[in-house]
């Protein structure tokens, strides 16, 4: 056995980017992915095609021509997991509806990925990436626009977050699958994606919270060179560490390096933010990269996405890999985003010719097939609707978000979770991201901590931590450490840039990879590189570590095995520059910043109206009912340029509630932009469980998100309201000495 989802056969129906991306998650992991496409191949025809595609089957089939549509039933009857992402409805009316294929394969995991879920009010609506983005929040006013004019940002984190979490989703559907026998449908809309990136930012409580640390110094600043940094002084030894290096430790005379000074005098913040901007001005961005790396200083330069792929720890630690692509040659490509230690994962080699493997798929429909023999000596229980993870053991040890994010994912999933802090440090986002936890504090320095700790261990499935490379060792609680105590213990480790290569010791929070991925170049592109809107790292390299963790819970269930798991913020921010790759590997496509115009093209477009922002999208084949609707003869004979005018002057003119009634006959996709706290309270968001507002003890009421993906038979749990910390230590104690 190799990956953990060997023997298992994914079906990909998916287009663009959220479908194909969750399917390679899967074939990345070892499963047998059949990709099939219309005649004519992928709607996407760019060669973000050759990433999400690679390592896969290729089949043509047409849905719509009989003999075509019975052998994608004579396939379906062989697989595990079936992925589609089209709108609600599509793939029911072809006959292909969840209902009527569990009916052929009850086995069948079957996993819809809509723009807007089905019972959404806009579920007819075309999930445009932007049009997703508009709907939540995505495109805010620039800082430099006196608040009026929202920021474009060509990323499409709505369909990764989808992919991500529908793969998880997914793999914890197949561990219900072996545990009873039977599949379930799950459904991932990229708007409900969305809240999961949403986080924090969505958090309301009692009194006001502010995330910002833009007081301790924290930000971008610009060099000797012209080049860019981000300094993530985050614990106050940083900054102290920081000053010391640069020769500036004078400045604690004045205050300039006292937390407490800085949080409660924003002149003092801001004389610190000046000195910093002079400071940075002395070396060039690498120098000051190399110092801080040598003082234990989260900072790093602000490279592009083609730099960023030449560096030899994004080479060394494979975040970026090299594929023989067929159309496109020798293309480097983003590396497989979490990595097992036993069942180790692999690229199963370039993207396959479109209906490369026609004869073979259709040869082997014909002859018994292994998945169909496996799946007659499991046993079916049809009454079991028990979570996937329910009696699963988590010990959470780690801190911010990325960490305590994956920990609890698996308590929706059902898993028991004990989240260990220290007492001796603060909490961050403790109620965002610790619902459905226990939680207890332990000091690992302390014997009796660790004798209790070790107690826990033993009665543990699942370890996260992380600590700074070697730090989990020196304390005695490394995966050599607790494998003594418990065999088969599934350990994962969490880190800024991976455990291997140059930048294995690195520290670093969501901004470093951001900043060295190349997304901050992007963002702030023509300007000095930028901070994105949303922390997509930190909340996606949770997700991707419960997602190899529930792999590692699934081959463990069939082996018997635990084993590692490793993630790193800068492994998902390499994954989420995908598109950048894709444009590398193009010829006479030079990879270039984001635009900072209002969107792609005229068609693709933000746009004023007289009384608010909005979104516009459509198909070029409807230009010409568009001029028709608005009068506007000439639009079709003028450049893009000439267009997005005509169409900026006609839209100011009237509010958009009459455009998007007027527009209705030529089937645009149109938004308004959503902030979240609309959102948060949104009346079809609550009733979803997307937004949940609890009354927490000794705090009050608290908004947070809820989860996500929907899963038909074992339905995620959003589990109980964060306890305050510590205060589970007792029952903790006393259900462990019960066991």
């Amino acid at each position: 056995m190799s990956g953990a989802l060997t023997g298992f056969r994914v079906l990909d129906f998916g287009q663009y980017v959220a479908g194909p991306l969750a399917a390679m998650l899967l074939c990345d992991q070892g499963a047998e992915v059949i990709r099939v496409d219309p005649p004519g191949g992928p709607r996407d025809q760019t060669a973000a095609g050759a990433i999400f595609n690679r390592g896969k089957k290729s089949l043509v089939l047409d849905l719509k021509n009989e003999v075509d549509k019975q052998r994608a039933l004579q396939l379906i009857d062989t697989a595990d997991l079936l992925i589609e992402n089209f709108r609600p409805g599509k793939f029911s009316s072809l006959g292909l509806g969840y209902e009527a294929l569990a009916q052929r394969n009850p086995r069948l995991v079957y996993c819809s990925m809509p723009g807007f879920a089905h019972d959404d009010p806009r579920a007819s609506v075309a999930g445009w990436e932007a049009i997703i983005a508009a709907a939540t929040d995505t495109y805010r006013p620039t800082p430099d626009s006196n608040g009026s004019t929202p920021k474009f940002w060509n990323l499409p984190v709505a369909s990764y977050f989808a992919a991500m979490l529908a793969a998880t989703a997914g793999v914890n559907a197949l561990n219900a699958q072996q545990r009873d026998g039977l599949g379930q449908h799950i459904e991932v809309a990229l708007f409900d994606a969305m809240f999961t990136v949403i986080g924090a930012r969505g958090m309301q409580m009692p009194t006001a919270v502010d995330m910002s640390l833009d007081f301790t110094g924290f930000g971008v600043y610009e060099c000797q060179d012209g080049r860019y940094v981000h300094f993530a002084p985050v614990a106050p030894r940083f900054l102290d560490w920081f000053a010391e290096a640069a020769g500036v430790a004078r400045w604690a005379t004045e205050g300039l390096l006292d937390r407490a000074a800085l949080s409660s005098c924003p002149e003092t913040a801001l004389r610190l933010r000046s000195k910093l901007t002079v400071l940075f001005k002395k070396r060039t961005a690498l120098e000051w990269e190399t110092l801080a790396d040598k003082a234990g200083v989260p900072l790093t330069v602000c490279r592009t996405t083609v730099e960023w792929s030449d560096t030899a720890h994004a080479l060394t630690s494979q975040s970026v890999v090299s594929l023989n692509d067929y159309e496109y040659g020798t293309m480097k490509q983003p590396g497989i985003p979490v990595r097992l230690s036993l069942s180790k994962e692999k690229i199963q080699g370039p993207r396959h010719p479109l209906n490369a493997e026609r004869s073979t798929i259709v040869a082997d429909l014909l002859q018994p097939n292994a998945q169909t023999a496996r799946r007659a000596n499991v046993k079916v229980d049809p009454h079991c609707t028990a979570p996937a993870l329910q009696g699963v053991r988590v010990l959470d040890l780690t801190q911010i978000w990325a960490g305590p994010t994956a920990a609890r994912a698996l308590a929706e999933f059902g898993a028991d979770v004990i989240k260990i802090n220290s007492p001796h440090e603060p909490i961050m986002s403790h109620y965002d991201v610790n619902r459905g936890k226990q939680s207890i504090l332990l000091d690992f320095k302390d014997k009796k901590d660790m004798d209790f700790f070790r107690k826990l261990v033993k009665s543990a499935d699942v370890v996260i931590q992380n600590f700074t490379h070697g730090v989990a060792e020196r304390l005695g609680i490394g995966y050599d450490d607790l494998v003594k105590i418990k065999p088969e213990i599934i350990y994962a480790s969490v880190s800024a840039f991976g455990y291997d290569g140059p930048w294995c010791s690195r520290r670093g929070y969501e901004v470093q990879a951001q900043a060295a991925a190349g997304a901050q170049v992007d963002f702030g592109w023509p300007d000095q590189a930028a901070r994105l809107p949303y922390e997509i790292n930190d909340y996606g390299t949770g997700v991707l570590t419960a997602f190899g963790l529930s792999l590692a819970l699934l081959h463990r269930a069939r082996t018997g095995w635990g084993q590692q798991v490793n993630s790193a913020l800068g492994y998902t921010a390499t994954l989420f520059q995908s598109l950048r790759f894709a444009q590398m590997a193009q010829a006479h496509n030079t990879p270039s910043a984001s635009s900072a115009a209002l969107g792609m093209h005229a068609l693709y477009r933000l746009y004023e109206a007289r009384d608010q922002w909005f979104f516009f999208v459509l198909d070029r084949e409807s230009l010409w009912r568009l001029q028709q609707i608005l009068d506007l003869p000439s639009l079709g004979t003028l450049s893009d340029t000439g267009q997005q005018e005509l169409l900026t002057c006609t839209f100011i003119k009237q509010p958009l509630d009459f455009w998007v009634s007027k527009l209705d006959a030529c089937d645009p996709g149109i938004h308004r932009l959503v902030t979240v706290q609309e959102l948060m309270s949104d009346p079809w968001v609550v009733q979803h469980g997307l937004s949940l507002t609890r009354e927490h003890k000794d705090i009050g009421m608290i908004r947070t998100i809820g989860p996500v993906a929907r899963l038909s038979r074992t339905p995620l749990v959003a589990g109980h309201p964060a306890t305050p910390p510590g205060s589970d230590h007792a029952a903790v104690m006393q259900a462990l000495a019960a066991r």
